[in-house]
């Protein structure tokens, strides 16, 4: 048994941007939170593309000044090459929400904790979890007590009530690598999104003047057919112009999952973010999901901690319909490349 020492409203497992903002709500709201994250937000990290809808999200939850003192970098738009042999291009600046941005993740996730800490939560990093049980009506969470448990640590998430099931759609492997310059020049700033027949490209400039590149393909082709990333780059010449003059400095492969949680919430404790469902990067929907997702999750804590549950079990059943959704939305997408129907990546991708 762990001897616990502090007792709050909310613990929450996980410091990225879905649990920074769940925090950060709740604090404001006049709630005790705790939050605990494994890191100190000093590991490499690959940026990220946060879309235009993310615009109105960040003002709503007072982050705007916070987030421009960042010197994020403009994301005008995307190019991609998919289904089509013909660049095909999203004008973001021209939309209802302005420009989207790139940003260094590490960065913007220290600035959500800033904001966090300074609402009065009470921040433990680092501090994985690695023990969280309920008792005499509490959770125990790594030697603190709280009411309610917020599980935002990630893809695969924490048992609570014996449970963190995850209902699979998909499962894909990334080959991150992380390219430098030798002068930043003038650069294209928008996104590039392009297909091969063993997957597809994603390349995009961070503020720091290095650009993240990865490419998405199938664990099972990764395994049994072999990925050579040169190959895949004389497949993609528009993502190889890019890549061209620049040298990796960081190469590292990741694993991503389409998944869903098979119980989102229970009476005392709710996932969000990748805990509640993940979604494939070509959705670019990861930290506005986060935000938003949390914003709501914030309310539903706060309201069941007064003893109204409806609205928690409403926030489960919007994450489990947007999921439903996502998953129709994204075959759809995968199913317009037919230039390689004989290939394991697309055929899989089909089924």
């Amino acid at each position: 048994m762990i001897m616990t020492t502090e007792t709050f409203d909310v613990a929450v497992a996980g410091g990225g941007p879905a649990g920074a903002t769940v925090a950060l709500c709740l604090a404001r709201q006049g709630c005790r939170v705790a939050l605990l994250e494994a890191t100190s937000y000093d590991l490499p990290r690959y940026g990220e593309t946060l879309p235009p809808e993310v615009n109105p999200v960040l003002r709503e939850l007072g982050l705007w000044e916070a987030f421009l003192s960042l010197s994020p970098l403009e994301a005008p738009g995307i190019v991609s090459i998919w289904g089509d042999p013909t660049p095909a291009e999203v004008d973001f600046v021209r939309g209802a929400h302005g420009p989207g941005w790139h940003v260094e993740r590490n960065r913007f996730d220290r600035m959500l904790i800033a904001e966090a800490e300074n609402a009065g939560v009470q921040v433990h990093s680092p501090r994985c979890v690695n023990t969280c049980f309920a008792e005499d009506g509490y959770w125990c969470v790594e030697g603190l007590r709280s009411r309610f448990v917020v599980d935002a640590s990630g893809r695969n998430g924490i048992r609570l009530e014996g449970t963190a099931d995850r209902e699979i759609d998909d499962r894909l492997l990334a080959i991150a690598l992380s390219v430098s310059y030798a002068s930043n020049g003038s650069r294209d700033l928008r996104t590039y999104i392009e297909t091969t027949s063993k997957g597809w490209w994603y390349t995009a400039p961070l503020p720091d003047g290095t650009v993240i590149a990865m490419f998405i393909t199938d664990p099972v082709v990764y395994r049994e057919e072999g990925i050579l990333i040169n190959d895949q780059l004389k497949a993609a010449p528009l993502t190889a112009r890019r890549l061209n003059s620049g040298s990796v400095v960081d190469q590292r492969v990741l694993h991503i999952t389409s998944s869903c949680r098979r119980e989102v919430c229970g009476r005392t404790w709710v996932a969000v973010g990748d805990s509640a469902s993940s979604f494939d990067p070509i959705s670019g929907r990861g930290i506005f999901k986060a935000l938003r997702d949390a914003k709501s999750a914030a309310a539903a804590v706060a309201a069941s901690l007064i003893g109204d549950m409806d609205p928690i079990q409403l926030y489960a059943g919007r994450m489990r319909h947007e999921y439903d959704e996502y998953v129709r939305q994204r075959r759809l997408h995968y199913s317009a490349e037919r230039r390689w129907p004989e290939h394991a990546f697309w055929q899989a991708r089909r089924k």
